[in-house]
């Protein structure tokens, strides 16, 4: 189960649709999880800690001390994996964002080494007030996770934003934030990975594989770029971006500041990602010589063009200059990731490998003459893969021979695993 061996802290405020924590209890007790509940006053008035009680099978804190030696905030928060506060008040946020330890859930939040989810709840107006605004704005810069509330009936009898989410998607961002290396973060939760906020001793504690990466500047090429033929033409290849894309959602979710340099794609920036648009070879060097002086960790994704018009025509080309026939002379533009690789000072650098034939000895020859630590080795001659595919396979190899084989599956999950060998490898040998 997606929530095995896991403990979580289950926060709920004094919003009406504090009824809907039961039902988030349930997924997260189906799920595997060990889970205890902090409820405020003004919750308890809603919903009563027996029933939260009977669903979790742990007793529900209520109040900071029940005895003069007790400290129950703390030891609720110690070993806890993710809190989830849902719903929460406008009340419990302010108070939040103002670093307030005034009653059981706030304390806990404040004590917890772990990060909080929140799942706002309550009238539109109250929601959408400045104040309230401002406090969300606060929390995610301290590293907390919001989780934007919906638009649609509320229990006042208006329509508006502030609706809670539905409680299976919040379950399901919970196991997106705690099962990072299988992937399920990045089915359409990747908005809710931030990289974790300075302290990182407290932001870092129980979602390890998320920090693999803090404290490295990582730069990806991503997508095909293109040679000027004439004003209207252009030489180009089949690479949609998407394998890179998902290696700087991949790597921004594992703690790393990520710069994506993209050739010309139709795909949305990941979120927390820095992206520089390129068109050509010879831009997408200059933006990687921009960019590699204080990288840790480079990675080469990007579908260079081999090659370059030696003249790129100023006006279009028409049929009548032509005739049957048109000669267009190439040059050879210069490899980037090689230039990467054979930097004096370089960074840890990774390339990849599209082939058709002869596939491992071809990405063994380019590992030593392009001087990697890493190359990822595509069979594009597989259609069911690669190029516009939502789907990849992959071999990575050292200079010592083959590392993994990743069998066919979600580009956004062989993008986990990679940044996992990749990270991994960036500190062993650090």
């Amino acid at each position: 189960m997606q929530l095995d061996n896991r403990k979580l802290v289950l926060g709920v405020t004094g919003s009406i649709a504090a009824y809907k924590a039961c039902e988030l209890l349930r997924l997260f007790v189906k799920g595997g999880a060990d889970v205890y509940v902090a409820e405020t006053e003004a919750a308890c008035r809603l919903v009563a800690p027996a029933t939260f009680e009977a669903l979790s099978g742990h007793k529900v804190s209520t109040e900071i001390f029940n005895e003069a030696s007790d400290i129950g905030h703390i030891e609720l928060s110690a070993h806890a994996d993710l809190i989830v506060i849902a719903p929460a008040s406008a009340q419990t946020i302010a108070k939040l964002a103002a670093g307030m330890a005034d009653n059981m859930l706030t304390a806990t939040v404040l004590a917890a080494p772990c990060r909080t989810v929140i799942a706002p709840a309550m009238n539109s107006r109250m929601y959408l007030n400045p104040a309230t605004q401002a406090n969300l704005e606060t929390l995610r810069k301290r590293g907390f996770i919001i989780i934007s509330p919906e638009e649609g009936e509320l229990a006042c009898g208006t329509q508006g934003v502030g609706r809670m989410r539905p409680v299976e998607d919040i379950y399901n961002i919970v196991c997106a934030l705690l099962n990072p290396r299988e992937g399920i973060a990045f089915a359409g939760f990747g908005q809710y990975l931030p990289s974790p906020e300075a302290p990182l001793s407290l932001a870092q504690t129980r979602l390890l594989p998320k920090a693999q990466g803090a404290g490295l500047k990582v730069v990806i090429t991503a997508g095909p770029t293109e040679e000027p033929i004439d004003p209207v033409r252009v030489i180009t290849n089949k690479s949609s971006g998407k394998m890179g894309y998902a290696l700087a959602e991949a790597a921004r979710a594992a703690g790393a500041d990520v710069t994506l340099i993209s050739g010309p794609t139709h795909l949305p920036c990941p979120q927390g990602v820095k992206r520089i648009n390129v068109r050509s070879a010879a831009d997408m060097l200059n933006a990687v010589k921009d960019q590699v002086t204080d990288a840790q960790v480079v990675i080469g994704c990007a579908a260079v063009s081999d090659y370059r018009l030696a003249y790129v025509y100023d006006k279009k080309i028409t049929k009548d200059e032509t005739g049957d026939s048109l000669t267009l002379t190439l040059i050879k533009n210069e490899d980037i990731i090689s230039y990467v690789g054979h930097l004096e000072k370089r960074p840890f650098t990774v390339g990849f490998a599209a082939e058709t034939d002869h596939a491992e000895e071809h990405a063994k020859e380019k590992l030593t003459r392009k001087n990697l630590d890493l190359i990822v080795l595509n069979d594009v001659s597989r259609q069911d893969i690669g190029f516009n595919s939502d789907d990849n396979a992959v071999s990575v190899f050292d200079r010592d021979g083959k590392v993994a084989d990743l069998d066919k599956a979600p580009k956004s999950v062989i993008a986990s695993r990679l940044v996992d060998l990749i990270f991994e490898a960036v500190r062993k040998g650090a």
